[in-house]
């Protein structure tokens, strides 16, 4: 078995306690979750993702990346909210969190994409798990990247390998991955709120200061 790389193993330290947290509290997660847990979901996932997904695959990338095959995953997202029943004036409705990374470093840039790329290595078991909700619908979200799902993971990871090669540049991208974790976090539970209580989520995030006591405090 390959030996997890300094990099590699920098994110994941960085980010497992917000990723547990974020994973335990989504209802998406929750047994019995179908069609209205997974458009909801959707819709808080473009709003997190809305803000910076184009500058981040627009970035400058190295050529084994594709990053050109990695972007518009917004696309796939607005493919099933009007699967879904969500009008296209809905969806460019749908609160946006407003989280606009610093993409200067390419290490920040693998540490945010660290974040999407997971999340899409994990749609296979999602998948299954709702399928009995879904049926027979076939969602293009949970599609990923097909058949190509854990090749593109692997290019990925050795990518994080090949670049990420001093501490400095670790540092970076486990800062840049937190951050974002913990940014969809904050999000998750503001989209929350805000349907409990019949609020914008940003109200919610505004009034609440810092919403992540709902996961731990996972900041600083």
């Amino acid at each position: 078995m390959k030996k997890t790389s300094a990099a590699l193993e920098a994110l994941r330290q960085a980010t497992g306690d917000v990723h547990q947290q974020l994973e335990q509290s989504l209802t998406i997660n929750r047994p019995g979750a179908g069609k209205r847990e997974y458009l909801a979901y959707l819709e808080d996932l473009r709003g997190w993702m809305a803000s910076f997904e184009a500058a981040l695959w627009n970035a400058p990338w190295p050529a084994e990346m594709e990053a050109r095959e990695r972007a518009d995953k917004l696309a796939w997202i607005d493919t099933d909210l009007r699967a879904g029943g969500r009008s296209s004036h809905a969806i460019q409705a749908i609160p946006v969190a407003g989280f606009t990374p610093d993409l200067a470093a390419l290490p920040a840039r693998f540490g945010v994409a660290y974040v999407i790329e997971g999340a899409q290595l994990g749609t296979k078991v999602l998948s299954r798990a709702l399928a009995p909700g879904l049926h027979p619908w076939s969602p293009r979200w949970l599609e990923g990247y097909g058949d190509q799902n854990a090749k593109r993971w692997r290019v990925f990871t050795d990518c994080v390998e090949h670049y990420l090669t001093t501490d400095e540049a670790h540092r970076v991208a486990a800062s840049a991955a937190r951050e974002a974790f913990t940014s969809l976090a904050d999000w998750f539970a503001a989209r929350r709120l805000a349907r409990e209580t019949l609020q914008d989520p940003r109200d919610v995030a505004a009034n609440a200061g810092d919403v992540s006591f709902l996961f731990g405090r996972v900041h600083g």
